[in-house]
């Protein structure tokens, strides 16, 4: 008579039990009785931050390229524009300037097979699952692109806003944390005159930092050690986020941290490995944007033959700096 602790076996044949005790033993019973769980979520080796993609503004392009007019002021000396009542005028005029920024194309392509799509049917849809970790991979390339991009370096490309800010005036727009090569402590004084720099700095709802997770770490360092406190400020999308005296935060894997630093200048965006710096970017978002001749775009591909399926990522469009003293750089400071 069997009781309510009687152990399973305990009612087998002996067939049955010779067969049990055959298959199970201690060293691999743990492996022939249990049965492996996969955990649906599949996890994306990669640390990244949009924050630049998420925060300048998006506007529409048309034809072949943005084209920006910029004016610069006239010059006005006191002795010129002060008159007497029967004095004749001296003429004194702002001259004009058209600056282009060619809409160039980033795109990708992405396939999955379809055995591996047949294969992993009851686990979940793998090409679903490609298409949206590939898109992640596409944005980390455009948010890169969107500070470091040089058509100049690589033809095709963007040109981001660390190339053209460097390129503007003899880098007139980029102030020195320090004379050191090496690079040094964030000074919160040199970081005041960074902002100062940014034509509109006044508004602070419109301008933004971008630091990457090392530079921020710099900024909140000097912070503690000057014992101020950052401020909580809410951005697009709702996200609320650090500030600086008013000044939104944002963290962009994007930004490098191996700049070369000459002591007054960047000399090189990427690539140090002996002094590496990096740097804090000071963005008024109404001077600077994206610009869109065609959004990001996925589409699923016509298939030729049986074994594949694939699908491309596609964006046309330019990182705009409509005026360069809209942003600032303040370079120099240490990575190590």
């Amino acid at each position: 008579m069997s009781g309510i602790n009687t152990p399973a076996w305990a009612n087998m044949s002996d067939q049955q039990r010779q067969a049990f005790e055959r298959a199970v033993t201690v060293t691999t019973a743990a492996t022939r009785l249990t049965q492996s769980y996969v955990n649906r979520v599949i996890q994306q080796l990669s640390l990244r931050e949009f924050g630049a993609m998420g925060t300048l503004a998006r506007k529409p392009g048309q034809g072949a390229q943005a084209i920006v007019n910029r004016r610069t002021a006239a010059t006005m000396t006191a002795g010129n524009v002060w008159v007497a009542d029967t004095a004749a005028l001296t003429e004194s005029t702002g001259t004009y300037a058209q600056s282009t920024f060619t809409y160039q194309t980033l795109a990708t392509r992405g396939q999955v097979t379809r055995k591996i799509r047949a294969t992993g049917r009851s686990y979940l849809d793998v090409l679903a699952e490609e298409m949206t970790l590939k898109l992640d991979d596409f944005n980390n390339a455009l948010e890169s692109a969107l500070f470091i991009g040089d058509s100049g370096a690589v033809a095709g490309q963007i040109d981001g806003l660390l190339t053209q800010i460097n390129a503007y005036a003899t880098q007139a727009q980029v102030v020195a944390n320090t004379t050191a090569a090496a690079g040094d402590s964030l000074t919160l004084a040199k970081l005041d005159e960074t902002i100062d720099m940014v034509r509109g700095s006044a508004a602070r709802s419109d301008v933004v930092i971008y630091g990457s997770y090392l530079g921020v770490r710099k900024l909140n360092a000097a912070l503690q050690s000057q014992q101020q406190f950052n401020d909580m400020v809410e951005i697009a999308g709702g996200f609320r986020v650090r500030s600086y005296d008013g000044i939104p935060i944002v963290v962009s894997t994007g930004m490098p941290d191996d700049m070369t630093w000459s002591g007054s200048a960047l000399s090189a965006l990427t690539g140090e490995s002996t002094n590496p710096t990096t740097g804090l970017v000071i963005v008024n978002k109404r001077h600077a944007w994206i610009e869109e001749l065609t959004p990001t775009t996925m589409m699923p591909l016509a298939r030729d033959d049986s074994q594949n399926e694939n699908f491309d990522i596609f964006w046309d469009g330019a990182c705009v700096l409509g005026n360069p003293l809209g942003t600032a750089v303040l370079g120099g400071i240490s990575a190590a």
